[in-house]
């Protein structure tokens, strides 16, 4: 075996007897796990489509950690309508603020401007 896969392989064994030995004293690391491990995965595919853009290693590497770093496929689903949720809530807010400026900008004149323009087309009749 490769030494860094050695090396990588051990860092597990030791956080799993860590684990299990403070859980013996009532500290439970077992969350911890879950979220360290989707945060590196999640790391690992960012890296390799930095390095070489959309691949599937990539693309499976971000799916993967994200489903266990947010529990499960109910988490990446809860995760994601939430997203569309905002991303559409700001839109309708900004779409808004922005038609309301126009509006405000083609009542500039008072009301009795048409009024005018009226009077003045009759008298010329």
């Amino acid at each position: 075996m490769r030494r860094a896969a050695k090396a990588l392989g051990g860092a597990i064994l030791l956080f799993i007897g860590v684990s299990i030995l403070l859980s013996m004293f009532g500290i439970h690391l077992g969350g911890l796990i879950g979220l360290v491990l989707g945060a590196w995965l999640m790391y690992l595919g960012y890296t390799k489509w930095q390095e070489t853009g959309w691949s599937p290693s990539s693309i499976v590497l971000l799916a993967l950690g994200a489903v266990i770093l947010f529990g499960g496929m109910g988490g990446v689903v809860s995760l994601a309508i939430g997203l569309l949720l905002v991303y559409f809530g700001y839109k309708l807010v900004v779409q808004k603020t922005e038609q309301e400026d126009e509006e405000d900008e083609d009542n500039y004149g008072s009301d009795y401007d048409t009024l005018d323009a009226e009077f003045n087309r009759l008298i010329k009749k």
